[in-house]
């Protein structure tokens, strides 16, 4: 239950995301919690996180472990989480497998990852797609609303920071699963 947004401008490039967290019926937001964010800085990415609470335990600890990544291409994206993938699997038992749909043949990582950096935008869905977007994307379960804000307001908004902040703001508004303060990171040049 999450929304992080990446929109590009004129030449800049910054991510943002709700600060709300969801652990079963608690709710609790980054004013009160020690070191929580959905954006993380690795290297000159920043990365962004919607899913289990759990994973930015695992994610974080998994990023401490590795070295600065190139992660300059859909290819090289999709290798470093492959990498997470199989890593999940020996390191963190207690994840279980799932799977997107019963029609499926793949598994799921029951989280979305969202990646920025001078090379572009990526998303990286649950069963390790990986998409490069020109000008926004966002993840997690306001990203509907917040992809509304985005098409609506991309040709009227010139500052990519403004526009992250208006398409957070929507799906704050409208979906029960985001909340709290918005937190916006610009991504280093």
């Amino acid at each position: 239950m999450s929304v992080v947004v990446a929109v590009t401008k004129r030449g800049r490039t910054c991510m943002a995301a709700d600060t709300l967290y969801l652990t079963g019926p608690q709710k609790d937001y980054t004013e009160n919690l020690v070191g929580r964010s959905k954006i993380r800085r690795f290297g000159s990415n920043l990365i962004g996180l919607a899913g289990w609470s759990v994973y930015q335990n695992i994610f974080a600890h998994y990023l401490a472990k590795q070295r600065g990544a190139a992660l300059k291409s859909e290819e090289m994206i999709f290798e470093f989480f492959l990498r997470f993938w199989k890593t999940l699997r020996a390191r963190y038992p207690f994840v279980r497998e799932q799977r997107e749909g019963a029609d499926s043949p793949f598994g799921d990582l029951d989280s979305s990852f969202l990646l920025a950096n001078r090379h572009g935008i990526f998303d990286v869905h649950g069963n390790l797609t990986v998409w490069r977007h020109r000008e926004f994307c966002a993840i997690g379960s306001g990203s509907q609303y917040a992809y509304g804000a985005l098409h609506a307001l991309s040709s009227r908004v010139s500052s990519a920071r403004e526009l992250a902040e208006q398409a957070v703001l929507t799906a704050i508004r409208y979906d029960d699963g985001c909340g709290g303060p918005i937190e916006i990171l610009d991504v280093p040049k």
